[in-house]
């Protein structure tokens, strides 16, 4: 199997400890995603990262989310 890749877009804000609630939700601008949609594209994914993850991610920036099967 190849990998499958969705563009998201990542929203960044602060949790109720010290760390940083990152939403990734589907990137919709320009036809992303229609590799895996035939339709509207719905993904969403939370983590919660240590702050000096969360600077590596712009708040609003669209990213490449890889995924890639494990053996």
């Amino acid at each position: 199997m190849s990998d499958v890749t969705a563009k998201v877009k990542v929203y960044k804000s602060p949790s109720s400890n010290p760390d940083v609630r990152l939403d990734f939700t589907g990137d919709y601008s320009d036809g992303r995603n229609q590799e895996w949609s035939t339709a509207t594209p719905i993904i969403n994914l939370t983590m919660y990262v240590k702050p000096e993850v969360a600077e590596k991610f712009e708040h609003g920036s669209a990213y490449t989310l890889t995924f890639t099967k494990e053996d």
